[in-house]
């Protein structure tokens, strides 16, 4: 009786540090996008140089229906990556940002939202990041 009951405390333990370390693991992976998800999105500085014409705006949005940028980001939700409309809350429509956020597309990058990883695509031309790049910063929701 007794090793029925040292065998049952046993595995009731080890459940319980499973079940306790395993329980969060897609914590780290969320935390990273956005660690203050209250804490509201500081614009970065820069003048809005930029107005595309809603023609632009509809080719961003075709282009990004084509992309794989769905697997990742979504409109308002962050999902691996960061929401478009996140994105948008910190760049303002300006020339500067749009040529960065457009290299990052081609090139990949890290950092910019915690421990998120964006593959390169390479097959994306510059003009086609920018223009995907100003579709996704006309989601700002000011």
């Amino acid at each position: 009786m007794h090793a029925f009951m040292f065998c049952s405390a046993t595995l009731l333990a080890v459940v319980i540090l499973a079940v306790g370390c395993g329980g969060n693991a897609n914590h780290s992976e969320k935390s990273a996008v956005r660690e203050h998800p209250n804490k509201p999105i500081e614009k970065l500085a820069g003048d809005v140089d930029v107005v595309p014409t809603a023609e632009m705006l509809d080719k961003g949005r075709v282009l990004m229906s084509y992309s794989d940028c769905f697997t990742c980001h979504k409109e308002t939700d962050r999902k691996r990556g960061p929401a478009f409309q996140d994105i948008a809350a910190r760049y303002p429509m300006n020339s500067n940002y749009i040529r960065v956020l457009a290299k990052r597309i081609i090139l990949g990058a890290k950092g910019s939202w915690g421990n998120v990883v964006m593959p390169p695509h390479p097959a994306v031309s510059e003009e086609d990041a920018e223009t995907m790049v100003m579709y996704v910063l006309s989601l700002d929701r000011k």
